[in-house]
């Protein structure tokens, strides 16, 4: 259970980060919960494809709450490809936001005037 825990508060933090910057899910909800859920199905699918090969294998934790979606597959695992997903489009969405904003030199953005060949 605390793994889960830990999870959602996780998954509760990106939310507010995303909600203050406005950088994902809060920028174009429907288009980023279609994303946010394509990526998280393909995560899904992946790791049942590894199970039924024995690549992952489930152990017994008291850190989890027991429940599981599928063989091998416990509910902790959805909620963790879930802030994956969430977690990766919030850095790419931040880092072309901290890129939109940096100035470029020689493309008419400011320049820092202790540069080399800067004159003033």
């Amino acid at each position: 259970m605390i793994y889960l825990g830990i999870l959602l508060f996780l998954l509760a933090c990106m939310a507010l980060l995303d909600a203050r910057f406005t950088l994902f899910v809060f920028a174009a909800p429907l288009r980023a919960l279609l994303c946010l859920a394509a990526g998280t199905g393909f995560f899904v699918l992946w790791d049942v494809m590894a199970i039924e090969r024995g690549i992952f294998v489930h152990k017994e934790s008291g850190l989890m709450t027991g429940i599981m979606v599928g063989e091998q597959f416990p509910l902790e695992e959805v909620f963790f490809l879930v802030f994956l997903c969430y977690c990766s489009m919030i850095a790419v969405a931040g880092t072309h936001r901290l890129g939109a904003r940096s100035p470029r030199p020689g493309r008419g953005g400011r320049t820092d005037p202790k540069e080399p060949g800067n004159v003033s």
